[in-house]
């Protein structure tokens, strides 16, 4: 019989009683290092950080923001923790970043703030999608615009249009060209409800650009045309924004009109900005695209050799700029080093308490484990004759347990998913040859074959998918339950009578 609990005898009065008074000098320690440097009050640090990160001083900008979340309050937290998700993006921490969007969640969540909340739920999306996650990408954002629908914030629906911009143009990219359309005339329908007409013009003439270009490749092609003609009408039109019609025009064959539109952009970009910029690489790329359409070849090579000039540039001015990031973060980290001698000896001698303390700690834990490991032995040590005596049990009941367990498997990790899987793979699996493997497989489950029965797991994955998500492409179902679209589609023909839309609806009704 297993052994019985082993007591435990608390630590002693006096090694509470030391602990206490080592926590409470590392608590006042904690409270007089962060009153050191006084500050007014949040407003004046958030300002002060502000100036940090418009100057590009991302680092010391987040220093601030920090410092400056630690006095704020209430609703106050969200929009600091929103200026320090931008400060780990700017900085490239974009794991971070994750990490705080999703506390960003919870505590909108808490405070009862909708639009901060959704504004989060949106960065979480545009960071994921950046991923490669596309669909819960896409599943964050359409929630962002589920949440801001419901508020009744003066900007509502300005950030309403904002967000469907955002989608619109990943559709767009992703050739989701139908979706991509609804989320244009979203666009243009949420700035008409604006206060701020003026703010939203840009975003508009944007959303035209794109949405003529929407409707050439959905091969509406007097639509395009005639929304090309609204974009021409709308002004004020800048020089930066001119170059969204870049795709259009380029897919009605004018290729002359987005060499001089593009080359515009980069007079204007070598104008104000002096240095070679990502965007003047694109430009000259597409330049390069455009003139080798023309049959100009010799220019289409100048061109591109600028653009891959262009590219090594960036590259050596962004090891730079890493190396200055780099000194800044060090210079700083050695300000934060110098401390007073006062300070230092508070450390020191709270230090040689705790290591006391935790020797001590030590010292009482280690026997309290080694009893521990005493009676786990003893524990093992019966398990080992229960599983002695369980060998002795007909090879039919091993089996049985021995197929559950495989089962269990691949339902919790979802190895049906997964397209790729091999039969030896899954008989390494359940611990068998591939002979013994395809009999227990036709025996325990009923199914024909070990492709029967991962397809019977996988059109039941697909049945929760269509039930619970109507907006999936029937493509996207089919990916995720590792199916080819042609064979999700026989699936469903063969079991259900009908092809994986009608099913869907059938489902919905």
């Amino acid at each position: 019989m297993p052994p019985t609990a082993l007591p435990y005898r608390p630590l002693s009065l006096r090694c509470l009683t030391l602990g206490g008074f080592i926590f409470a000098v590392l608590f006042l320690l904690l409270a007089f290092v962060s009153c050191t440097k006084s500050s007014s009050d949040w407003q004046a640090l958030r300002e002060e950080a502000n100036e940090l990160f418009n100057g590009q001083q991302y680092q010391e900008a987040l220093d601030v923001y920090e410092k400056a979340l630690s006095k704020a309050q209430g609703k106050d937290r969200l929009v600091l923790r929103q200026d320090i998700i931008d400060c780990h993006q700017a900085l490239g921490n974009q794991t971070k970043a994750r990490e705080l969007l999703k506390t960003q969640l919870e505590e909108a969540h808490a405070a009862g703030d909708e639009q901060m909340k959704a504004e989060a739920m949106r960065t979480l999306g545009m960071q994921i999608y950046d991923t490669g996650d596309k669909q819960t990408a896409y599943d964050y954002m359409t929630q962002a615009v589920s949440l801001m629908e419901e508020s009744d914030a003066a900007d509502a629906p300005y950030l309403l249009a904002y967000y469907h911009y955002e989608l619109m143009k990943r559709r767009a990219v992703d050739e989701d060209y139908a979706q991509a359309l609804i989320d244009s005339k979203a666009v243009e329908a949420n700035l008409l409800k604006s206060e701020e007409p003026e703010k939203g013009e840009n975003m508009l003439v944007r959303t035209l650009a794109t949405r003529a270009y929407l409707y050439y490749m959905t091969d509406s092609t007097s639509k395009a045309d005639s929304t090309y003609s609204l974009w021409q009408q709308h002004h004020p039109m800048t020089v930066s924004n001119e170059r969204d019609i870049c795709p259009y025009l380029t897919s009605r064959g004018r290729y002359q009109e987005v060499v001089e539109i593009q080359r515009r952009y980069v007079e204007w970009v070598r104008e104000k900005k002096g240095q070679w910029t990502a965007s003047e690489r694109t430009s000259k790329y597409q330049m390069a695209e455009a003139e080798a359409a023309l049959g100009h070849g010799d220019e289409a090579f100048r061109l591109l050799k600028e653009s891959y000039e262009i590219n090594d540039t960036l590259l050596a001015r962004q090891a730079e700029e890493n190396a200055q990031e780099l000194e800044a973060v060090y210079q700083n980290q050695l300000k934060t080093e110098q401390i007073s001698r006062q300070r230092l000896w508070i450390i020191i001698l709270g230090g040689i308490a705790a290591v006391l303390t935790v020797l001590l700690l030590v010292y009482r834990i280690q026997a309290v484990r080694q009893r521990k490991n005493k009676a786990i032995v003893d524990v093992v040590r019966n398990m080992t004759q229960l599983e002695t005596t369980a060998d002795d049990a007909p090879a039919e009941d091993a089996e049985t347990s021995r197929f559950a367990a495989f089962d269990r498997t691949v339902e919790q990790g979802r190895l049906y998913t997964q397209s790729d899987l091999s039969r030896e793979m899954l008989a390494d699996l359940m611990g068998v040859d591939r002979t013994t493997f395809s009999r227990i497989i036709q025996e325990q489950s009923g199914c024909k074959n070990l492709k029967d029965y991962l397809n019977q797991k996988r059109m039941r994955h697909a049945e929760q998918l269509l039930r619970q998500h109507p907006d999936y492409t029937i493509e996207a179902i089919a990916g995720d339950c590792g199916l080819t679209l042609t064979t999700f589609k026989r699936l469903c023909k063969d079991m259900h009578g009908m092809s994986p839309s009608d099913y869907r609806k059938s489902l919905l009704q």
